[in-house]
C-alpha cells in the first residue's frame, strides 16, 4: 500500500511540473492595457498596403498603441537601421538584408512570415511584351531595381537562370540588360515607371501588379522564377520593446497572416 501511495505521489508531482513547463513554454498574448505607445515599423515598399491594414487592425485589438509606418527599399531600410535611424521593427524583402542588420547587433533572430513571387509588369493593353523572352527584343524598355534592392537581385537571379536554359539561349541576360533605360531605388519606383508609360515591362513582385489598376501581369515561368522571402524581426535598439513583440506576433497570427493573404503574399509553412 505504502508502495503505491509513493507511486501516486510521484505521478502528480510529475503532472504538477510538466503543466508549470508547460505554462513557461506558452506565453499568453499580453492584453490590451499591456501594450501601449509608439512602434516605428521599417517595412519593405512591396509591405505597403498589407503592412497599412496590419497596422490599422494591430491598432484596433491595442487602442493604447500607434503604428508609425516607414516604407523604403530593404537596403536602404537597413542602411538607416545600421546608422541609428529610430525603429523598433524591421521587416525586410529578403535574408541579406536582416543579416545586415543583424550582423551590426541591431536585431534579434528575424523570421520568416510571408512569401512572393516575380512577375513582368507592362502597361495595360501593350503588345509590346507578351512572355519572359520579349524583354530581349530590340528597343523594349525596361526598367529594373537597382544592385542590391532585393527585388532587383531577384531579378538578376531570374536571368541567370533563364539563360542556362535553350529555350533562351546564351546572351539572353545581355540583350535584356541592355533594354533597361532606368535602375530604380525600390520596386514601388520600378512600377511607377510602367504607370507613368515611361517603360515597356519591368520585373516587380506579383502583389505590387495587384495595387495599379493601370498595370497588367506577363508571368514569368516557374522554372525562372524566384521566391521572396519576406523577414520580420524587432530590433535592438528600438524604444517599445513589448510594443514591437506584440506587432511581430499579431503579423505572424492568423489574423495578421490572413490580412497579407489578401494582398496577394503567400504565407510560408509552420
Amino acid at each position: 500500500m505504502a508502495e503505491r501511495m509513493r507511486a501516486l505521489a510521484c505521478l502528480i508531482l510529475t503532472v504538477v511540473v510538466l503543466g508549470v513547463v508547460g505554462c513557461q513554454a506558452t506565453p499568453s498574448t499580453p492584453s490590451a492595457d499591456e501594450v501601449n505607445g509608439e512602434v516605428v515599423v521599417s517595412a519593405a515598399s512591396s509591405l505597403t498596403e498589407a503592412f497599412s491594414d496590419t497596422a490599422k487592425a494591430f491598432e484596433a485589438k491595442y487602442p493604447r498603441t500607434k503604428v508609425t509606418l516607414n516604407f523604403a527599399s530593404s537596403a536602404a531600410l537597413a542602411t538607416q537601421i545600421n546608422e541609428g535611424a529610430p525603429a523598433d521593427i524591421f521587416a525586410s524583402a529578403d535574408r541579406v538584408q536582416m543579416d545586415n542588420v543583424k550582423a551590426e547587433r541591431k536585431s534579434a533572430p528575424g523570421v520568416v512570415f510571408a512569401l512572393n513571387r516575380l512577375v513582368i509588369a507592362k502597361p495595360k493593353g501593350s503588345p509590346a511584351v507578351a512572355t519572359y523572352a520579349d524583354l530581349a527584343k530590340p528597343n523594349v524598355k525596361v526598367v529594373l531595381a537597382a544592385d542590391g534592392v532585393p527585388v532587383g537581385t531577384y531579378a538578376t537571379q531570374s536571368l541567370a537562370a533563364a539563360e542556362k536554359s535553350a529555350a533562351f539561349g546564351t546572351g539572353f541576360q545581355a540583350r535584356v540588360i541592355a533594354n533597361v533605360r532606368s535602375r530604380e531605388a525600390n520596386v514601388r519606383a520600378v512600377l511607377t515607371k510602367v504607370q507613368l508609360g515611361e517603360a515597356d515591362a519591368a520585373i516587380v513582385y506579383s502583389t505590387d501588379v495587384a495595387t495599379a489598376p493601370e498595370v497588367e501581369p506577363v508571368a514569368i515561368p516557374d522554372a525562372y522564377n524566384v521566391t521572396s522571402e519576406y523577414v520580420i524581426a524587432p530590433l535592438t535598439a528600438g524604444k517599445n520593446a513589448r510594443a514591437a513583440s506584440a506587432f511581430v506576433a499579431f503579423v505572424r497570427s492568423p489574423e495578421g497572416q490572413a490580412l497579407l493573404s489578401q494582398r496577394g503574399f503567400t504565407i510560408p509553412a509552420r
